[in-house]
């Protein structure tokens, strides 16, 4: 694909809703899988009453809109302002007491996690049942759409087409309690999350673009030295912390 291309893919354009002002991307099937979309807000004829503490509305107590959830409230349950980068809003938004909890929560992902994605850290990849691995940089994409896996083979895996995400613990091995599981992120499957003992690797299941089995890699945390393996397992927290905010956000 020409760079052309590529910049035109990843444009984003500036647009005004009822919530605030937005900067999406030019077009809907490129934007972050960690994206939420903007909620119908419930119409005024429906809601008399905020929803949250019953308060009837009337000329002086006025109804807002909490941007996240949709749900119509009085001043004092909808008065603070939050950034909401998951809705791609440009300055922060009103938000209910509930919704600024989840956000706020979000935001860590956004300030430390996401960059630490990419970033990137060194891994030991073993491809599908094979016995060779080969030392690869994997990093999140600009875009946040795709793991980027770098060494002497290069591999592009969209995180949309990610259904199974483990990642292991040292000490343990796959099954075992105290690995954090996160499976079939794209399905209504069980959730499971384990202690909080060292990540020393990731189990990564995926389906390549028209194929019908799911290809399996294995990440292992680069041992060259201790700073590399430090970095790797900060790495793999970022990427527990990314796949947790994938599962939860197939709720909201």
């Amino acid at each position: 694909m020409s760079s052309g291309a590529a910049l035109r893919r990843d444009g984003k354009k500036l647009v005004r809703s009822p919530s605030g002002l937005r900067m999406v991307p030019e077009h809907r099937a490129f934007g972050s899988p960690f994206g939420l979309d903007e909620p119908q807000w419930v119409p005024d004829k429906e809601c008399p009453r905020c929803m949250q503490c019953d308060i009837k509305f009337d000329f002086i107590t006025r109804k807002h809109h909490c941007r996240r959830c949709g749900k119509c409230f009085c001043d004092k349950c909808c008065s603070k302002k939050v950034p909401l980068p998951r809705m791609c809003f440009v300055d922060p938004v009103r938000q209910c007491a509930e919704c600024v909890l989840v956000s706020q929560k979000e935001m860590e992902f956004y300030d430390k996690q996401l960059k630490v994605l990419m970033n990137g850290a060194t891994f030991s990849v073993t491809l599908g049942t094979s016995e060779e691995s080969e030392l690869m940089v994997c990093r999140l994409s600009n875009n946040q759409r795709y793991l980027f896996l770098d060494g002497d083979s290069h591999y592009e895996i969209e995180i949309a087409q990610i259904s199974t995400v483990q990642i292991l613990t040292e000490g343990f091995t796959p099954g075992e309690k105290d690995i954090h599981t996160y499976t079939s992120l794209l399905e209504s499957q069980h959730i499971t999350e384990g202690g909080n003992t060292r990540a020393t690797g990731m189990l990564l299941q995926y389906k390549e673009p028209g194929a019908q089995d799911v290809t399996q890699m294995k990440f292992t945390a680069s041992e060259d030295s201790n700073s590399n393996k430090k970095q790797s397992a900060t790495w793999l927290a970022a990427m527990h912390k990314a796949a947790k905010l994938l599962y939860e956000s197939r709720d909201q």
